[in-house]
């Protein structure tokens, strides 16, 4: 039995119950007067900024230290063969030497 078919046999058996007179308008009358959550000023700009500082490392850790040949640098500098920042240094400085 699918979960509607059970929630719809359910109710078809109350049908004796009725709500008192002022029920829905105390709903209402509750809606209206609740009170909002406050508001996070500091969640409206942290969230987008943690998400955008994680990305930057993860893409700074990756140029630096990239998965493939791990032996040698370029030219000397800490940038590794391979890694984006050596394949530039060595573009830039006219080819590997």
């Amino acid at each position: 039995m699918a979960p509607d078919d059970l929630l719809n046999s359910l109710l078809k058996q109350c049908k004796d119950i009725e709500p008192s007179p002022g029920f829905e308008g105390a709903v209402w009358n509750k809606l209206h007067t609740a009170q909002p959550l406050p508001f996070s000023a500091w969640r409206s700009w942290m969230t987008p900024l943690a998400m955008a500082a994680g990305l930057m490392i993860g893409i700074g850790v990756g140029v630096m230290f990239p998965a493939g040949d791990r032996s040698g640098t370029v030219n000397g500098a800490i940038f590794r063969n391979g890694s984006l920042t050596g394949a530039y240094m060595a573009l830039s400085s006219g080819g590997d030497q």
